[in-house]
């Protein structure tokens, strides 16, 4: 392992939690087990809970399934994503690997993922966001997304593979922030996704089962559907018929019954219509069915930046 990697080998013989540098966190795998935990969400990869240990520390314990590789190559992904260290990327304090257990643990953000922002939690009604807040998580998402991206010398780190708003939490600055980096890299497959996943994946992701720079950007377009239409990427309408945010949005489009697509609760703000066009502009870019048509995610970056000029005072 190369000395520049962020990493402090505090893991004992046995399998201990593993530390990233910059971490204060003190505590081992008893703690996490003792801790008072609420389960968050099943999510592809597994599941995710609440930890609170117990000198009031709250950290996010990603459980995972199915991981289809050996400790070594485990290792070598974690250190890639423990060394990103950038504001819109969620960062990774610690992991656990054994023979039954493969622990992640992440920082709590109590405001919920943008998911929980947008479509409420189960059985509550739909909260409201307003544009700011979603073009920030635009910004703040393109941005993390940008930055993994650029990460070159990972051989299991080629994309991050899971985009979307499940995903993606509000920094201090209440921009956009990512976290499941690369996990889709040490599964054993990716099988078919959970049916709201499924409206986030490329096309061509259904052959190939393998994450690459262009399937993210298609899933970050889904992203940029979702923020502007208020809808899940898969959804039932009253009726239960199915609906695929891509492909709704196309016809909406196609008839030019543009206004159509905006979420109504952004539809009653004066003087927001031009900058939503442009996302969708944007969006429409991303989901493009051929992968080499769609645009890389630095210049993806620039055009959601551009969206409001504004944008740019966040230092990148």
């Amino acid at each position: 392992m190369s000395p520049e990697k962020a990493v402090s080998r505090t893991q004992d013989a046995n399998n201990g939690l593993v530390f990233f540098e910059g971490s204060n966190y003190v505590f081992d795998v008893e703690d996490l087990l003792r801790a008072s935990a609420e389960v968050l969400g099943k999510g592809t990869f597994g599941m995710t809970y609440k930890a609170i240990l117990e000198d009031a520390i709250t950290v996010v314990v990603k459980r995972l399934k199915d991981v289809g590789v050996g400790k070594k190559d485990f290792e070598q992904l974690m250190e890639a994503v423990g060394s990103i260290k950038h504001e819109n990327v969620v960062e990774v304090r610690a992991y656990y690997y054994s023979k039954e257990e493969k622990l992640i643990v992440c920082d709590y953000f109590s405001q919920g993922s943008v998911a929980e922002m947008l479509h409420g939690k189960m059985g509550e009604s739909r909260p409201s966001l307003d544009w700011d807040t979603r073009l920030r998580i635009a910004v703040g998402a393109a941005r993390g997304v940008a930055r993994v991206h650029a990460e070159v010398g990972a051989k299991l780190l080629l994309a991050h593979g899971n985009i979307k708003s499940t995903n993606i939490f509000l920094n201090s600055k209440h921009y956009g922030c990512i976290s499941d980096v690369g996990l889709s890299s040490i599964m054993t497959s990716l099988g078919p996704p959970v049916a709201r996943a499924a409206g986030y994946w490329a096309p061509e992701m259904s052959d190939t089962r393998k994450p690459t720079h262009p399937s993210d950007v298609y899933s970050f377009g889904v992203l940029l559907l979702e923020l502007l239409t208020g809808k899940s990427p898969v959804h039932a309408t009253v009726g239960d018929e199915i609906v695929h945010l891509v492909r709704w949005v196309h016809s909406v489009v196609r008839e030019e019954w543009t206004a159509e697509v905006f979420d109504v609760q952004l539809l009653r703000v004066p003087g927001i219509e031009e900058e939503m066009v442009e996302m969708l502009r944007i969006a429409l870019s991303c989901v493009v069915r051929t992968p080499n048509q769609r645009p890389k995610m630095v210049e993806v970056v620039k055009m959601v930046e551009n969206i409001r000029h504004l944008e740019k005072r966040q230092s990148s």
